[in-house]
């Protein structure tokens, strides 16, 4: 992919020489054609089918360009219109490029990442000292990722106004970073096979005073949860994201570049909200990975991270999950929520810490606090909470569609609890306080009582279920051991809540 930007980036420039030697000699589109395809070589074959230069707007336009492969006629680029505008020629001569205006419209960029190898990858040398480009505006696009001739990844409409500085480093192996400014003021594109849209606004980082801004960034499947699933061969997350006014100071690109480590002092959220939902009448990929710990996870990304806090105001966390027979997903939600996260370190054996203030379903306050290893070594968790006063039939949005459960009555007083993690078992101890507790036994579609799960209600009420966990004459109350071995097809917040739930179940049942 790095070639095929290159290539795009001689492209331009040899445009604008073009445009120099149409302004002495009266260079027409056969003759940029021609000094372009020898710029590429004989492995790419270069067609323009018209072009124009303004000599008094210093600009040139290109209509229906394309450049594609010699070997097998694949078009790598294409596109109906390229205008560049405001060339200066002195700066051009001083290896610098600064354009006032780039605009592209209706294009394809198709590269195969097995057409790049180590030697071309190391010998992309444009001897550009600065590219500036104050407005590039790209309409219509589509973007194709290619792994050995097959489609790995592709966006389509992608539509985007932004601008950007971009110094080069003089020597490649300096510890310094290259001087880079870039502000976006719109990104959109579909990609997924078009199930999702991405958009981003308000986005400006400046590597001088290492400060990010983005005023905002949403993810959202196009049609809605049944839409998605619908599109869907077999069982997968569906993602709704949406971050507002978010700030990153302390960011340092030279770790990046030097070392592969996404390094910052801070990262910081007025607002995001995420919404994750699953469909359980999907069936699974046969040969998908299980999914691992929060650490193994993070091992696994292509760099390191380092961050010293992390900042959500106003946030919004939802899983829905739709049960094999159900009609509907049950969705359970940590709504108004405030979290804290501190000294998150791949690279390190130091436990990141999490303090969170959030209220379950919307309804009552829990507070929870985390400490967990995000290194190469072997999975360490410790978790404390409380849960303020809480009307346990604020839990059927879930346990009615997912587990053919309604709560008919009862109150929790206090829930605590305090669980270890170590690697793929939980342990630990639970308080739950509470009275009055009746359950029905319904169907999942309608919501209707049987004769038969009449006469199980009952007996679960009567025989099964404890009503109440309250204080007796000696003052106690009974607690509950969390004790839960994690599935291995289990993700790890999945195997948070069985840890729990093993808990509570113990305590009720």
């Amino acid at each position: 992919m790095k070639k095929a930007l290159f290539i795009i980036v001689i492209t331009i420039l040899i445009i604008l020489s073009g445009l120099l030697l149409w302004l002495r000699y009266g260079v027409d589109q056969e003759h940029i054609q021609s000094i372009l395809a020898e710029a590429l070589g004989p492995e790419y074959v270069v067609e323009i089918n018209s072009a124009r230069v303004s000599p008094l707007q210093l600009a040139v336009s290109i209509g229906q360009m394309s450049i594609s492969s010699s070997i097998d006629s694949r078009i790598i680029f294409r596109t109906d219109t390229l205008h560049i505008f405001g060339v200066n020629p002195r700066l051009i001569f001083r290896e610098n490029i600064i354009l006032s205006k780039v605009k592209m419209d209706t294009f394809t960029i198709d590269w195969d990442t097995s057409r790049s190898t180590g030697e071309e990858e190391s010998s992309d040398d444009t001897s550009v000292k600065k590219l500036e480009i104050q407005s590039l505006d790209l309409i219509n696009g589509t973007i194709i990722v290619r792994e050995e001739g097959r489609e790995s990844k592709r966006m389509n409409t992608l539509n985007l106004k932004a601008g950007f500085s971009f110094e080069f480093m003089a020597e490649p192996d300096s510890l310094n970073s290259p001087q880079h400014r870039i502000a976006i003021d719109s990104l959109g594109f579909l990609f997924s096979g078009d199930r999702y849209r991405f958009s981003l606004s308000g986005f400006d980082f400046e590597h001088q005073d290492s400060l990010l801004t983005l005023s905002s960034m949403k993810l959202t499947p196009v049609g809605g949860y049944f839409q998605f699933m619908s599109s869907l061969e077999y069982a997968a997350n569906m993602f709704e994201m949406e971050i507002t006014n978010f700030t990153a100071s302390g960011i340092d690109p030279a770790a990046y570049r030097n070392q592969k480590i996404i390094k910052a002092r801070s990262l910081d959220f007025d607002a995001f909200s995420i919404h994750v939902a699953k469909d359980k009448q999907l069936p699974g990929k046969p040969d998908k990975e299980n999914p691992t710990l929060i650490n193994k996870s993070m091992q696994k990304l292509p760099f390191a991270i380092q961050l010293d806090s992390l900042f959500f105001r106003n946030t919004n966390i939802q899983y829905s999950e739709q049960h094999e027979e159900g009609t509907r997903p049950g969705t359970i939600s940590f709504m108004n929520s405030t979290v804290q996260l501190r000294d998150v370190n791949s690279l390190s054996s130091s436990p990141a810490k999490l303090i969170a203030v959030t209220y379950l379903q919307n309804h009552s306050e829990l507070n929870t606090k985390l400490n967990f290893t995000l290194n190469d070594g072997p999975f360490h968790m410790t978790g404390s909470g409380n849960l303020q006063p809480f009307d346990l039939r604020e839990l059927n949005s879930i346990f009615m569609d997912l587990e053919g459960i309604e709560v008919v009555s009862g109150y929790a007083h206090e829930f605590d609890f305090y669980f270890e993690m170590n690697d793929d078992t939980s342990s630990g101890k639970m308080q739950l306080v509470y009275e009055n507790l009746k359950i029905e036994l319904i169907d999942k579609d309608d919501y209707h009582i049987s004769f038969t799960g009449s006469i199980k209600s009952s007996i679960t009420n009567n025989i099964i279920l404890k009503s109440e966990n309250l204080a007796d004459y000696d003052n106690e109350i009974r607690t509950g051991d969390i004790d839960h071995v994690r599935n291995p097809e289990s993700p790890f917040f999945q195997n948070l809540w069985h840890s729990l739930r093993s808990g509570i179940y113990d305590i009720v049942f």
